[in-house]
């Protein structure tokens, strides 16, 4: 090898390797600092981008598992508010029961009448007082008669009643897989009120006495429901015994919803089940393309460590080498 001065190679080639020994260092600190594989886009430019649609779906998927539970609260509390108005469809249908046995007087009658309004008065006041975040759930607006045109409001917004209630459920826009929703006619459309149930097209169930004789009260209309008979039926043990016909239509109104809500509850949960896994799985996926591991991280920081402090000590020697020229000179 030829001795030069201007150019010292075996310097350059050693200075060379030492930068590149304290790059590695350096890079070695910041992944162990950070916990990081990727700190910049230059470190894995496609991996960052993997990993960056992937935190996208793990932070929607998050949110979506909070309005699975919100979802779930909603419905939760219109089945606990349906649950008192049901134990007061119970008390009314004893109440009928009662009043269909002809040994009572008419203040007795009365009586029974009483707290059977009552019980309907209650019904429309845990309807009316039934909301969430302000939003109505089971009425918005009773008309309690048309004669009286007496009307009973709440300020509670009826966007539910009118639209229907959509969860969004999924981290992404497709609605098919990505949303559940409860129309407007599912999510009591009309409300669930004394007005509304009891509401029935047909005619119901004729009333005979021993010898065949109708006895139907023709005051009775099941058309009219809970609120719309109640005066008629306590008139007599017949009208009473017709009114179980409305009591028990309301009562199978209440619970076909609640098997709509617990049927939705059960999506609901499987929902939160595969949300729980997608983040899992997710977040499993980003760890091993972000994640640095730190075994590995501290071997290549000894090793960059020896390199750099060979390196160093080498180039000192590598700089000497040019000295040799001045020997032959002064030899």
């Amino acid at each position: 090898m030829a001795i030069i001065v201007n150019t010292n190679i075996t310097a350059l080639k050693t200075q060379k390797n030492l930068t590149s020994a304290t790059n590695q260092l350096g890079k070695s600190l910041e992944r162990m600092s950070t916990g990081l594989k990727i700190n910049k886009a230059a470190d894995d430019a496609a991996g960052l981008y993997v990993a960056t649609g992937l935190n996208t779906q793990i932070r929607g998927s998050k949110v979506a598992l909070d309005n699975v539970a919100t979802g779930t609260n909603v419905l939760q509390t219109i089945e606990g508010d349906m649950d008192v108005i049901l134990d007061n469809l119970n008390r009314l249908r004893d109440l009928a029961v009662q009043a269909g046995n002809s040994i009572y007087s008419a203040d007795a009658l009365d009586a029974l009448k009483q707290e059977s309004v009552k019980r309907l008065d209650e019904i429309d006041r845990i309807a009316l007082a039934s909301n969430f975040n302000g939003l109505a759930l089971l009425t918005d607006t009773i008309t309690l008669n048309d004669d009286s045109g007496v009307v009973l409001t709440q300020t509670n917004d009826p966007k539910l009643m009118n639209q229907g209630l959509r969860l969004q459920i999924g981290a992404n826009a497709d609605a098919n897989a990505n949303s559940l929703t409860l129309g407007a006619e599912e999510f009591f459309a009309g409300g669930v009120n004394s007005v509304q149930l009891g509401v029935t097209t047909s005619a119901g169930v004729a009333l005979y006495d021993k010898e065949g004789n109708d006895i139907t009260d023709p005051a009775m209309d099941e058309t009219k429901g809970l609120r719309g008979n109640i005066e008629a039926a306590y008139e007599n043990a017949s009208a009473a015994a017709q009114y179980i016909n409305i009591i028990d239509a309301a009562i199978n109104q209440i619970s076909n919803k609640k098997a709509t809500i617990g049927a939705t509850m059960n999506r609901l949960e499987s929902a939160e089940t595969s949300l729980t896994t997608t983040i899992e799985n997710n977040t499993a996926a980003k760890s091993t393309i972000m994640d640095a591991d730190i075994a590995e991280e501290s071997a290549e920081y000894t090793k960059a460590q020896i390199l750099q402090q060979t390196s160093s000590a080498l180039l000192i020697q590598a700089n000497s080498l040019p000295q040799i020229a001045i020997q032959l000179v002064q030899g």
